[in-house]
């Protein structure tokens, strides 16, 4: 029995590594903004913010805010330095810095902009020029917890690469807040007036070929919808080799 009991002890061990191995970025809020700010998959809602000036208007096809007005969401995240959101959006004005995302509950001027029509993490990584008044762009930001790793894509290609060696990227750990749109205390104003149709938060951050297949796919097409990875087959006969000597365990018992 102790030869047995080691075994399962082995082989469950090696299911829980494999499985951990095969653990990859899922779908785990998802605001369609049609109509409503609730999330899709039964998470908590967005909600509206500003800085003072009016809110912004949920439409039936996405959400319109005046300048220096946004969304919000609080305590959203599994993990606030491993994570990543897919965007769709336009900005009114692209001329100087228009905040994009806002990690630090409005306390820095660090942070994501529109740049004079670029991508930019402000203050040290500038990447390319993406935006026009009014054209709608569809970005996706990953951040890696393990290795520090901030990236943006757009149509499939990475943008803009940085080490967030600063944690500049991980949220704020109160609250967790994520602010889109609406700027800091420090340096205010930096905003535009916009329109948003949809966004998206992954548990982790996603490959460069989840990125480039969300582009024209769907989450389910692209292996990163919600629910977790599928076993693989090695997994599985892990899992098959343990139940077969927990049923030769019984038999002896028996």
């Amino acid at each position: 029995m102790k030869t047995t009991i080691k075994f399962l002890v082995a082989a469950m061990s090696a299911l829980s590594l494999a499985g951990g191995a095969q653990a990859a970025a899922v779908l785990v809020h998802d605001y369609q903004l049609n109509g409503t700010l609730a999330d899709a998959l039964g998470g908590p809602s967005l909600v509206a913010i500003s800085a003072g000036g009016p809110n912004g208007t949920i439409g039936a096809n996405g959400f319109s805010f005046p300048a220096n007005s946004g969304l919000q969401l609080s305590n959203g995240l599994f993990n606030a330095a491993d994570y990543s959101i897919e965007m769709e959006f336009s900005f009114d004005a692209v001329t100087s810095w228009r905040r994009i995302l806002d990690f630090k509950n409005r306390t820095t001027d660090r942070g994501l902009y529109n740049f004079n029509s670029a991508i930019q993490f402000f203050p040290d990584t500038t990447g390319a020029g993406i935006f026009s008044p009014g054209g709608m762009v569809n970005i996706i930001i990953t951040r890696d917890g393990a290795t520090d790793a901030f990236n943006i894509y757009a149509d499939g290609v990475n943008i803009l690469s940085r080490v967030d060696s600063g944690d500049d990227a991980v949220f704020s750990t109160s609250g967790q807040l994520a602010r889109f749109f609406v700027d800091d205390t420090q340096v205010p104003n930096e905003a535009s007036a916009g329109f948003v149709d949809q966004i998206r938060f992954f548990d982790g951050a996603l490959t460069s070929n989840e990125a480039a297949c969300l582009q024209t796919g769907t989450p389910e097409a692209c292996g990163v919808a919600p629910g977790g990875s599928v076993p693989v087959p090695g997994t599985l006969a892990l899992a098959g080799l343990a139940l077969a000597g927990l049923g030769a365990m019984r038999r002896r018992k028996a």
